[in-house]
């Protein structure tokens, strides 16, 4: 793992932390130098714990909160990663609660989490935003899926980001998504640094070469 050091005295948030590929992000992170904050429904061991359900307006806003008074208002990074799979199950015979609960994790979520942190960076000019989309939202990834919940919210995801950066570009937050293929390893490296300038509205597919057969 890199020890560069190149976030030393800047602020990140992660979500979903106690995910492998949250906690690996947030451990990462941290190894580089940042102060890290991890949100989620329960306590992870990398980073600052703030309790947090990205489906629900007040919890969101509420970490939004308590991170800022931590921090007096710096955010540098956001990793929006919370998420869940949910059941394998055929199309025709998915119960639309859970069609609704997984898009109310991944793409609603992803969006709350987004937007509460945005308004300060957009107020400072700056700041660099990841998103955690899926090879699975943009590509055939097995038939039969079986998967129509969680790889329509991150297709959303993806589509979320592109609208987003071409919003917010101008205004020096950049925004990106990240689509891991089927292994979650600590994969982070450089996706969320200032070094990225030119990266706004990219989908970086880490799939190890799976979408080439």
């Amino acid at each position: 793992m890199s020890t560069s050091q190149r976030f030393r005295g800047r602020v990140a948030v992660v979500t979903g932390t106690t995910s492998r590929i949250g906690r690996g992000i947030a451990e990462t992170l941290q190894c580089e130098g940042a102060r890290v904050f991890g949100l989620d429904v329960a306590p992870g061991r990398i980073g600052e714990y703030v309790h947090c359900d990205v489906r629900t307006v007040d919890s969101v806003r509420a970490a939004a909160a308590n991170v800022l008074a931590a921090t007096d208002g710096r955010i540098d990074h956001v990793v929006a990663n919370a998420g869940i799979r949910g059941s394998d199950t055929p199309a025709e015979d998915l119960d639309p609660v859970e069609f609704d609960d997984v898009l109310a994790v991944i793409l609603r979520g992803v969006f709350l989490s987004i937007q509460a942190f945005a308004k300060p960076m957009l107020t400072a000019g700056s700041g660099s935003i990841v998103a955690i989309a899926s090879m699975s939202g943009t590509r055939v990834v097995n038939v039969p899926q079986r998967t129509v919940h969680y790889n329509t919210a991150k297709a959303g995801v993806t589509a979320l980001v592109r609208l987003l950066a071409a919003e917010w570009g101008g205004r020096g937050v950049r925004v990106n998504t990240l689509s891991p293929g089927f292994v979650a390893t600590p994969f982070l490296d450089g996706d969320v640094s200032l070094h990225e300038q030119w990266l706004a509205g990219t989908d970086l597919l880490i799939d190890g070469g799976y979408s080439l057969r």
